[in-house]
């Protein structure tokens, strides 16, 4: 009877002890994003020169263009810092329209563009060197478009740190 009655007691014992562990559980179907305070962030050097792969995030007519306007682009690949990604892909850059010609009888037109700066993974700006690139019209007389995707290539400026995750 003892037995008995002690088999009853540890069956229900671990009855309720499984109920109440099951109320108490509660699994996050989304995990925030955590964040690294910066004195857990590693630094790493991005040198001077480094080459970053651009295109047009958008298409511009260049009779809606004028000098100085401010055009955005798109980073097309990884720009890698002792094997950490420094400036991702997609990260935003800004550029510049410097100059512009008109279209005239024997000449199409021409726009020249100037990259200024690029985002890097931490959220800082960093000063591109940038080959002016001109796009020039395909007929004589008529104008031309800066199109979306339309690649251009920059350099960072200078050396600088940025910290990765």
């Amino acid at each position: 009877m003892k037995k008995l009655l002690y088999i009853a007691l540890v069956a229900c014992t671990q009855l309720t002890t499984a109920q109440a562990a099951t109320e108490k559980v509660y699994i996050d179907p989304a995990p925030q994003h955590i964040q690294l305070p910066d004195f857990l962030k590693k630094k790493v050097t991005l040198p001077a020169g480094t080459l970053v792969m651009l295109e047009t995030a958008e298409s511009f007519p260049s009779d809606q263009l004028t000098i100085g306007k401010n055009l955005q682009f798109k980073v097309r690949m990884d720009v890698m810092a002792e094997n950490w990604i420094a400036i991702p892909t997609g990260a935003i850059a800004l550029g510049r329209v410097k100059a512009i010609s008109t279209p005239t009888f024997n000449n199409p037109a021409e726009v020249t563009i100037e990259l200024q700066y690029v985002q890097a993974v931490d959220g800082q700006m960093i000063a591109l060197n940038g080959n002016e690139q001109t796009i020039k019209g395909a007929y004589p007389g008529e104008g031309t478009t800066v199109d979306a995707g339309a690649t251009i290539t920059a350099q960072v400026m200078n050396t600088i740190e940025i910290k990765v995750k």
